[in-house]
């Protein structure tokens, strides 16, 4: 059975722990090799990515408040109280207290606020945490993703670019901008200078792993098959305590084949995002060959010249930025276009109108080409509050407008209404774990539910979730799930720094020539 020294910074003591239970008291009936970890991450984007930097033994610290005023004097002063401390060890519940933003989950606002300050208001500043690595703090886990690191970042077009500015994609202790700068040319305008294109994103997240030392710990091209819970045994350190287990099954695709994995764990992650399944509309013809669902997919057929100029219009439905970007795609090469959406083109929460005009010029132009109603635009037909109805095999697809019905002749359907995330590899494919057990898992309507200030699952322990699983859809603030979760899985193998957090509420007069970055008076 392996083992690790671990050193609580409150005591100064070092205590050996096992880094899981020995396998031979697990019933598992399985030929392959079971490996164990103390977590294993399902999913290798962004937050998995910063996940992984965090679990490796790297740290943030609060520098200071810098020369214009952030964070706030309440966050500055609580940080202020325990100098020198991680944000690791202390009381985020306490911490990210009166914090507002554009997050639900009051540990992603506390990590923006000091990572990006004021970055609701457009301000680019720059980060008030430092970093600091423990290698005595490492904890031993695996990070599982379908493709290289990056998620689907890795997937999707690569000429389009992001809508959040450059800046706020990037990860933990490696600034984007200076990434850029060493290894990309940029010949854009300046509008578009302070965003990215998905290209250098994807490639930064890929960078990212390999220049941090994260690359040991992930395992590319692994499909998860299977996630159950296996006997329940009892914790070395506490024999009145019960801990169940994961086990987590699948296959690495490899030059030579398939081989299959198999992983034991107390702590899972699910980090898989939101856009592993596109939605659907539920009508007939849906599945037809000529219906398509991403960007990418419409994007082969305009460089296989399957449609083209001269091909009858292509029909994209939705009025989100990804139908924005077809739409752009498909003027650029001359091909007529019909654009369907449910609401009228003047809704203010279209997101449109939520984007300044001199930061998103494309996206205010289909904006503007949806509100003209065909007038001044040629080849592009807008259909406001309609909904398709049934598509035919012979390319005839019947919409439902506000007062009548219409069918028109299209060479494709472009189907672009968002997406959901797919936990099939889980009992009951997860919807136990949802908010609303009786309905499907919705990133946005129907999340995972989690406790806020750990991640960790309300239904089951051990497990947790991050990024869109949790309704954090932007990177910037997916990176503070990575922060919660550490801190809960650290304080699992070093619980007296819990005990003296909670019973120790005051802090504690430590001579600042005696204070190290392992020092965290509670």
């Amino acid at each position: 059975m392996r083992t690790k020294s671990i050193r609580c910074p409150l005591t100064d003591s070092r205590r050996t722990r096992q880094a899981v239970v020995d396998t031979r008291s697990v019933a598992i009936e399985t030929s392959v090799k079971t490996i164990t970890k103390d977590v294993v991450v399902i999913g290798n984007g962004p937050s998995a990515i910063t996940l992984s930097y965090l679990l490796s033994g790297h740290w943030p610290y609060y520098k200071g408040m810098d020369k214009l005023g952030h964070p706030p004097d309440f966050l500055h002063d609580r940080l202020e109280s325990k100098p020198n401390c991680s944000l690791v060890l202390q009381d985020l519940k306490e911490l990210s207290e009166g914090l507002e933003g554009r997050s639900a989950n009051p540990v992603a606002l506390l990590y923006d606020t000091l990572n990006h300050p004021d970055a609701d208001t457009g301000q680019d500043l720059p980060s008030l945490l430092a970093w600091k690595n423990h290698p005595e703090h490492a904890i031993d886990h695996v990070v599982l993703g379908r493709g290289p690191p990056g998620g689907s970042w890795q997937a999707m077009e690569g000429d389009v670019l992001t809508i959040s500015r450059g800046t706020w994609m990037e990860l933990a202790n490696l600034s984007f901008r200076e990434w850029e700068e060493s290894v990309c040319d940029r010949q854009l305008g300046s509008h578009r200078q302070k965003r990215a294109s998905v290209k250098n994103v994807a490639r930064y997240y890929h960078d990212y792993v390999d220049l941090k030392g994260l690359r040991s710990y992930f395992r590319d091209s692994a499909e998860v098959t299977s996630v159950r819970r296996v006997d329940e045994v009892k914790s070395a350190s506490n024999e009145n305590n019960d801990r169940g287990l994961w086990q987590v099954m699948g296959h690495i695709r490899t030059a030579e084949g398939l081989e299959d994995f198999q992983y034991l764990t107390p702590n899972l992650v699910l980090a898989i995002g939101g856009s592993d399944r596109p939605n659907r509309m539920n009508v007939a013809g849906e599945n037809l060959p000529f219906v398509v669902k991403s960007l990418q997919a419409m994007e082969q057929l305009i460089s296989s010249q399957r449609l083209n100029s001269r091909s009858d219009p292509v029909l994209i439905v939705g009025a989100g930025l990804s139908a924005a970007d077809a739409i752009i795609a498909a003027h650029f090469h001359g091909i007529p276009i019909i654009h369907a959406f449910r609401r009228k083109a003047t809704d203010p929460s279209l997101i449109f109108g939520q984007l300044p005009s001199n930061m998103y010029p494309e996206y205010h132009k289909v904006y503007q080409m949806m509100k003209d109603n065909g007038m001044t635009y040629s080849g592009y037909t807008p259909m406001e509050q309609s909904q398709v109805v049934r598509i035919q095999n012979d390319g005839k697809v019947c919409l439902q407008g506000p007062e009548c019905s219409t069918r028109i002749k299209v060479s494709y359907v472009v189907v672009l209404i968002g997406s959901r995330p797919s936990l099939n590899f889980l009992e009951n494919k997860g919807r136990d774990l949802t908010v609303d057990v009786t309905k499907p898992i919705s990133c946005r309507n129907n999340p995972l539910d989690v406790d806020l200030f750990t991640l960790e699952s309300t239904k089951q322990s051990g497990l947790y979730a991050m990024g869109p699983l949790v309704s954090d859809n932007f990177v910037r603030f997916a990176q503070g799930g990575a922060l919660a979760i550490t801190r809960d899985i650290h304080l699992k193998f070093c619980p007296l720094e819990k005990k003296e957090e909670t019973s120790n509420p005051t802090t504690h007069n430590v001579p600042p020539e005696s204070v190290t970055y392992l020092d965290c008076p509670a």
